[in-house]
């Protein structure tokens, strides 16, 4: 042979058409030619527009959002509602603000966050004292005659006296005033301490007739005088005791009408402790009412450190007209106003506090590193009783000074005021200024036959005058004190 025909392949002898080798080599190079073009297209991206083609052809579908933290649901959210969701990305920073501090105030309640701050919960919560005051039903009688309360700021002060101020106040007794008083009388007033007493509210005036006869007619019973306080005697009637101011004639209370406006006397601690409870108030401790007469000053009387005659009703000078003995109508001295606006904190009637009495209270306080609000010993068989009376010397009518008494033992130099917990709701009274001219003068008879100088811890100043005798008439006079 001299050459091979390519034209055509042998096989196993035979002879066929070479067609079909030419249809197998132009299937390759098309393939390769179409995978060539379809990698450049991948590489240029145009695929994304072969995806849009073939997504028009498809059914339509919502899309879905896929993040890293799922998108809380809501329809409308409130403009002023803030979603706070964890670990917020980048991409979400524009919608979803976390918020770590509390919320501003709305007005809208379900939006308010509660914050746990149990410091300031503590604090803004109103004291026992608070909820009783604001709970209590006040008798219709007693509403309309309510006495004008005024602030006294709490404050930590110097509470007694000392030693050298007793011996002081004791001389200027026996020469000035013709006293019979001894450093004996001062010796449960010292040592001097220091207290501290929140703020509260006092009344300017001592309680009166007037308003606590209102009292007496609002308690129910036969003779709710008798235990109508604490199951105890509210006040001694002529009754009880002749020389009584208060008649009862089995209805009702009464007493002349011409002192009406002076303070009531012959009163026992637990009738002067149920008519402040019955008005929202209580009795001021001893400690509150210190505070009231001595001021930030702490003055010795309310009004500065030395006494003066137009400024409290005393003993001194001395009453030349028997008629003319005992106390005199609520606020007859407003020059003897505290600085807080209290008057006859000195003189007129003494008045009962809450405290039970202890001899060696104040040695007791001294002792301890910080006095809080102190309210006495926890038992007694005495109340204290502060501010002397129209029936003793000027010596127990300082501020410092103490006394002490059986609560059941009522008596013509004891009457008492009340004192409240602060309320913003209550404005501050002025002292009234209608009181400068001296009024109409009762004379308010004794009870029991004993003077504010007879008590144990504060003995006679002088040795009692003859027994004058008693004026006819409903309104007897007080055998006068020293």
């Amino acid at each position: 042979m001299t050459r091979q025909n390519y034209g055509t392949l042998r096989t196993g002898g035979g002879r066929r058409s070479g067609a079909w080798q030419w249809t197998v080599i132009g299937f390759v190079m098309g393939f390769g030619c179409a995978a060539i073009v379809g990698l450049l297209l991948v590489i240029s991206g145009a695929t994304g527009a072969l995806d849009g083609l073939l997504a028009a052809s498809r059914p339509t579908q919502t899309p879905f959002l896929i993040t890293t933290t799922p998108l809380p649901f809501t329809n409308t959210p409130p403009p002023t509602e803030v979603l706070i969701v964890p670990s917020p990305t980048v991409g979400q920073a524009a919608v979803l603000v976390p918020t770590p501090t509390p919320l501003p105030p709305t007005s809208d309640p379900n939006l308010v966050p509660i914050v746990p701050t149990a410091t300031a919960t503590t604090q803004a919560l109103p004291t026992l004292a608070v909820a009783q005051a604001q709970t209590v039903s006040i008798p219709p009688l007693l509403q309309d005659s309510l006495s004008p309360l005024r602030r006294v700021d709490g404050a930590t002060y110097l509470m007694g006296t000392t030693v050298d101020e007793v011996f002081q106040a004791v001389d200027e007794c026996v020469n000035i005033w013709e006293g019979n008083c001894t450093p004996q009388y001062g010796e449960d007033s010292a040592p001097a301490h220091n207290v501290t007493v929140d703020s509260f509210q006092m009344e300017v005036t001592e309680v009166t007739y007037d308003k606590y006869i209102r009292f007496l007619n609002s308690l129910s019973g036969q003779t709710p005088h008798r235990n109508g306080c604490d199951g105890q005697l509210c006040a001694a009637t002529r009754a009880e005791d002749q020389n009584s101011n208060i008649i009862f004639d089995s209805e009702n209370y009464r007493v002349n009408p011409a002192i009406l406006n002076f303070p009531v006397v012959g009163v026992t601690w637990y009738g002067a402790k149920a008519y402040c409870e019955a008005v929202g108030r209580r009795l001021p401790t001893e400690a509150e009412w210190e505070r009231a007469a001595r001021g930030p000053q702490n003055f010795l009387y309310p009004w500065g450190n030395t006494f003066e005659v137009t400024r409290a009703r005393t003993s001194r000078p001395r009453e030349e007209d028997p008629t003319l003995i005992g106390p005199r109508a609520v606020g007859t001295y407003p020059g003897g106003a505290s600085v807080f606006g209290m008057v006859d904190l000195a003189g007129n009637v003494a008045e009962w506090v809450s405290d039970w009495y202890g001899s060696a209270y104040y040695t007791e306080q001294s002792q301890q590193p910080q006095v809080l609000n102190p309210t006495g010993p926890v038992v007694g068989t005495e109340k204290v009783v502060r501010g002397g009376s129209w029936d003793s010397v000027p010596f127990f009518s300082r501020s410092v000074h103490r006394q002490s008494r059986d609560p059941l033992a009522p008596t013509a130099w004891i009457g008492f005021r009340c004192a409240a917990p602060l309320d913003t709701s209550v404005p501050a009274a002025p002292v009234s200024s209608s009181n400068n001219q001296l009024p109409l003068v009762a004379t308010v008879p004794t009870t029991g036959g004993t003077n504010e100088e007879d008590t144990a811890n504060s003995q006679p100043t002088l040795p009692p005058p003859p027994v004058q005798p008693t004026q006819a008439g409903p309104l007897p006079t007080l055998n006068p004190g020293g």
